[in-house]
């Protein structure tokens, strides 16, 4: 498989558990945004599954996450990873953007992921041109992986990273809406300084009290939503949201 780098430590890429990441090469969008988009495009190394979890911490990794760039864009190679996954006892967590539902679903019907986590880029009228795939395929597919995932009792998290100027509490409100059915939402803080495109570097990064606020409007469709910021992550609940924030001022 086409490999980008290999993180072999993480304690925020899967919940509740020390992980290991993969990074696959190769991706079928391009966003302005991304942090990684060089790296998955410019660096990449022939490995096989055997010499990624030689590459693992597996003294303190409890879990394989599965990223990129786009994993479903190596299909045979993202199963065979996560058939070894599982031989070895690890859950398996893959990133996607939602673009190969039958990959997701051969993995999901095999009992070879855990957990599922899905970008959500945008409101789906403003996909085509924030990322060049068509906004509406991308819906359907989104909402098709949600119901596989729920079907085969895998957890789905949606998540979508803000970009201020080119959002507004209105795509938050059409995504959560739409993905209301997810086991998990999260909104990310943008990462300007690290953004692929000049453009994009140029665009003031959200504060955490702005996107505490963006959650309290998908908490109006789904029950379980989370945000995660430079400040850490911090669950959206309605009565504790004054002394969230009252928590973020006494850090700073």
């Amino acid at each position: 498989m086409k490999v980008s780098g290999i993180v072999e430590l993480s304690t925020i890429d899967y919940p509740k558990k020390c992980s290991a990441v993969v990074f696959l090469s190769g991706c079928n969008m391009k966003c302005g945004y991304c942090y990684n988009y060089k790296h998955i495009t410019e660096r990449s190394y022939e490995m096989s599954a055997e010499e990624v979890f030689k590459n693992m911490d597996l003294m303190f990794a409890e879990a394989l996450v599965i990223s990129g760039g786009e994993p479903t864009l190596q299909p045979e190679d993202v199963k065979e990873l996560c058939k070894l996954a599982k031989e070895k006892g690890f859950p398996v967590k893959i990133d996607t953007n939602g673009t190969n539902v039958d990959v997701i679903r051969d993995l999901v019907e095999n009992k070879l992921v855990d957990y599922v986590a899905v970008d959500v880029k945008c409101r789906f009228d403003k996909y085509k041109e924030l990322t060049g795939i068509d906004g509406e395929t991308i819906k359907e597919n989104i909402l098709k992986i949600i119901n596989i995932c729920k079907e085969n009792n895998v957890f789905i998290e949606c998540r979508t990273t803000f970009i201020p100027t080119i959002m507004d509490k209105e795509d938050i409100e059409e995504i959560a809406s739409t993905i209301k059915d997810c086991d998990m939402y999260a909104i990310q803080q943008f990462d300007n300084e690290h953004a692929y495109c000049e453009e994009f570097k140029k665009i003031k990064t959200s504060t955490t009290e702005e996107l505490l606020e963006l959650g309290k409007i998908a908490k109006n469709y789904i029950d379980n939503v989370v945000v995660r910021t430079l400040d850490g992550e911090f669950r959206i609940n309605n009565d504790l949201m004054d002394n969230n924030k009252n928590n973020i001022k006494n850090r700073r």
